[in-house]
């Protein structure tokens, strides 16, 4: 893998400002007013004030037509219209004044940023400051922490950047935070404005009047903090209106910039993972909560990856003369696979991946080292980006961080034995898998590839029909899951689990004919992922399946009261071990069953309801099975191999 040029730096207040400084000093655009000259050039206006915006923007005769035309349809007359027009418009507008930029750098960013130490790839860094002063540039992160929008702030202040507008949750517009965001660039979005239509008219044209100011532009698509650690399903509401505003007017071409935040750990994640299993939030954001957020993050934490993703030109793709157009849909699952793609894999990630599959037993340091070894081997011969755990190729490295998690109370440590051993600690399992989740994306298509494999093993027919089977096998498990992970299409899917299988091994396309072999493969592999990845995923689709079976031929028409009784039905099965994987008993993984039922029409009553919802019961339990031959073969497997190193 092309090694990046990497800067890290601490978050805190007065290095920070030391940081910002030199960066700026070193740049080849002129010193310390560079980032100035180019917001300048930008064309984004700095002297008009919030209101002034929102009487210009009212001001177009494109507008005034068009809220006519909702006055109509709404059945209100045209000054009532606009009146409503001006305070949605008002609620939207962001200024950056000097003062203001300055509380929010110097007083709020080091409030949720002192966690971490900033590791950022600025090669890329900088050829973002070349692309910025001919194109707007749309930064569209991962969202993890309460604080990404300010770590990412702080790295493109540091840099010759125009300052992002950053669009946001009204959430965090409690005085005074609201009034101090508002005026350095964060435009604040209701959480919900459904058939609200001069409120959606209003999100349109003032993007329309950044675009053509060429403003740089910043916001979240998941639309909330994940929760289990991997990519969210994306909205796609704010890119749609972009691309709306680019069709009214646009003085740059548009480029989207796919950023990946990842964290060693996070000192919010046990609030989120409380909530996800179904504990009500603790405290609304307000003063109060922002006064103890600060405290948490007074504590230093571990370091913040940031990488940037392969760019790709939303004023290209959506061209009406593109040869390829493409819909929002597939620009926003095209950008989140180029996020996944920069993603780091990093230590927590795979100590957590290791020790989450063993039902709570305790590992010493040599048999986490035995499980992660081979995978980090795996990583590097993929060329994934994995520069940020070097330090695991020995004990030493492991050690520190299983150390580091067993601080955070993530892990358990028994010291009083011969040797440590490590577990994770009860009622953590959510925490840990917060982390394996980071990571997790790179491992599906090699833990498919396991559970097709050892299927087809027990299947003793000709090449072809061989093919088949485990395509089919493959693809129909993909389908299960395809609202979890984003997937290729079906033919770069089908080629990139050709390339799984040569890693595994290289002569795989001449042993797979023979059955014996197909299993061989396996038990010989350096090591089996299958289980330790997918069991928690397809644990709680079974848990939603099962109830929905119960609910016999009646339609599921509350979500969350259905969801309450999953994570209901669901501690229980833990408690009695018919489930596996607490970490399992995730709202966000039940809602994305209730996504996949919905998709198969197994949600409103119809004729054959009750033996689709069966049939879906049945196929998960099998998954499940499935995945429970391959723990199987894989202890097996580590028994072997201890028998043979005693004897050694």
């Amino acid at each position: 893998m092309k090694q990046q040029e990497k800067t890290s730096f601490s978050t805190g207040a007065s290095e920070q400002n030391s940081a910002h400084n030199s960066a700026i000093n070193r740049r080849e655009h002129g010193g310390p007013k560079a980032a100035e000259l180019l917001r300048e050039a930008s064309g984004v206006s700095t002297s008009l004030d919030r209101k002034e915006i929102v009487e210009k923007i009212l001001s177009s005769s494109r507008v005034q037509v068009a809220l006519n035309e909702l006055a109509i349809k709404e059945g209100m007359s045209e000054v009532a219209a606009l009146s409503r027009a001006r305070r949605s418009l008002h609620s939207l507008v962001a200024v950056q004044k000097p003062l203001f930029t300055t509380l929010f750098d110097r007083i709020l960013a080091p409030m949720h940023t002192n966690a971490w130490t900033v590791d950022v790839d600025q090669a890329a860094l900088r050829r973002l400051e070349v692309l910025s002063r001919d194109n707007m540039l749309v930064f569209l992160p991962t969202h993890r922490s309460y604080a990404d929008p300010f770590i990412l702030t702080q790295l493109i202040s540091s840099s010759a950047l125009p300052r992002n507008y950053i669009l946001g949750g009204d959430n965090i517009g409690f005085w005074p935070m609201g009034s101090v965001v508002r005026r350095s660039g964060a435009i604040l979005i209701r959480r919900s404005f459904g058939d609200d239509r001069i409120y959606k008219l209003m999100i349109k044209e003032y993007l329309a009047y950044l675009a053509r100011s060429g403003g740089n532009l910043e916001w979240y698509m998941e639309g909330g903090r994940s929760r289990t650690g991997k990519l969210r399903p994306p909205m796609y509401g704010l890119l749609r209106y972009l691309g709306q505003a680019l069709s009214i007017e646009s003085s740059k071409s548009v480029i989207l910039v796919p950023v990946a935040i990842t964290y060693d750990q996070l000192h919010e994640i046990w609030g989120m993972a409380a909530e996800e299993t179904g504990n009500a939030k603790k405290a609304k954001e307000g003063l109060p909560w922002l006064a103890n957020y600060a405290k948490m993050q007074s504590k230093w934490i571990g370091t913040a990856y940031v990488r940037f993703g392969e760019l790709m030109s939303l004023t290209e793709v959506m061209h009406p003369d593109s040869k390829t157009p493409s819909t929002i849909e597939k620009v926003a699952i095209e950008v989140f696979q180029r996020i996944n793609k920069v993603t780091p894999v990093t230590g927590p990630a795979l100590a957590t991946l290791a020790l989450l599959a063993v039902r709570n037993r305790a590992l010493t340091l040599p048999e986490i080292t035995n499980l992660v070894s081979p995978l980090l081997a795996y990583a590097r011969k993929r060329n994934l980006p994995t520069e940020v755990v070097d330090e695991l190729d020995n004990h030493s490295g492991i050690s520190d961080a299983l150390s580091s998690l067993a601080k955070a109370n993530v892990l358990a440590c028994y010291n009083d034995g011969p040797e440590p051993v490590y577990n994770i600690c009860a009622g953590s399992h959510n925490i840990a898998a917060f982390y394996r989740n980071s990571a997790i994306h790179w491992f599906i298509s090699r833990a498919i590839l396991e559970v097709t494999l050892l299927h087809t093993s027990r299947i003793n027919n000709g090449k072809e029909s061989i093919f088949d089977q485990g395509w089919d096998d493959a693809h129909a498990l993909r389908d299960v899951l395809k609202f979890e992970f984003f997937f290729s299409e079906k033919q770069k899917f089908k080629e990139e689990m050709r390339q799984e299988a040569l890693i595994l091994d290289p002569d795989f396309f001449e042993k797979v004919q023979r059955a014996e072999e197909r299993r061989n493969m396996l038990y010989q592999a350096p090591f089996l992922i299958a289980h330790r990845v997918l069991m928690p995923f397809l644990e709680a689709y079974v848990i939603v399946a099962e109830l929905m079976v119960a609910k016999i031929n009646q339609s599921i028409e509350d979500s969350n009261e259905f969801i309450a009784d999953c994570l209901t039905v669901g501690k229980q099965w833990v408690l009695q071990y018919k489930i596996r994987s607490p970490e399992s008993l995730s709202q966000e993984l039940f809602r994305n069953a209730l996504k996949l039922a919905k998709n198969r029409n197994l949600l409103e009553q119809r004729d054959g309801l009750q033996e689709d919802r069966i049939a879906l019961k049945n196929y998960l339990h099998s998954m499940v099975a499935a995945l429970v031959n391959v723990e199987s073969l894989d202890q097996e497997r580590c028994e072997k191999i201890k028998e043979n190193e005693a004897n050694e």
